[in-house]
């Protein structure tokens, strides 16, 4: 696997990661019916989100470097 691929895979694991972990802590709602996902209005969920993401990476669940989890983070969070 080139290096681009497995750059693109090991973002790609990340973001699908941090997205259950920002639905899981409330930050995010999933839709079952049509598994669209819509943003909370929970301040307290989006900043328990980021401490479970931050505590998931400290555990090795989550791969890169905290740059990167926290840019992932952000971007889930407030597209």
């Amino acid at each position: 696997m080139s290096i681009v691929k497995r750059h693109l895979a090991e973002q790609e694991e990340r973001l699908v990661l941090i997205e259950e972990i920002c639905i899981d802590t409330g930050a995010l709602v999933l839709d079952t019916a049509t598994d669209e996902v819509y943003f909370s209005a929970d301040e307290a969920a989006y900043k328990n989100a980021y401490v479970a993401v931050f505590q998931a990476w400290a555990k090795g669940t989550i791969k890169g470097t905290a740059q990167q989890i926290f840019d992932a983070t952000k971007s889930i969070l407030e597209d």
